[in-house]
């Protein structure tokens, strides 16, 4: 059973992302240095600066949620309901406007 209160707020979210996104180490998406080191926050994401190329990035730079609009908390249900439930496309819409 999936656990839902994972998804609970934003926050919750944001580190069940950066538990899966860095569960082979941490690195510069751009570089792909690991002389990496935390350089703050935004929201509910760590910052992270690449020591080689003097770039700053968070746990969404170069995944399929880095431009999204919605919060993380709501793109990992919907993806969730669209792969478990086969839930159609406008009700995960209708469903994502009404939260």
């Amino acid at each position: 059973m999936f656990p839902f209160e994972l998804l609970n707020s934003e926050t919750s979210a944001a580190n069940l992302h950066q538990q899966v996104h860095w569960r082979d180490g941490l690195y510069c998406p751009r570089f792909r240095s690991e002389s990496v080191i935390k350089h703050g926050s935004y929201r509910a994401y760590q910052l992270y600066r690449c020591k080689d190329c003097d770039r700053t990035f968070n746990d969404k730079t170069g995944t399929i949620f880095a431009h999204a609009k919605i919060g993380l908390d709501k793109l990992l249900f919907a993806f969730y309901s669209f792969l478990r439930f086969n839930t159609s496309i406008h009700q995960l819409d209708a469903e994502l406007i009404a939260s």
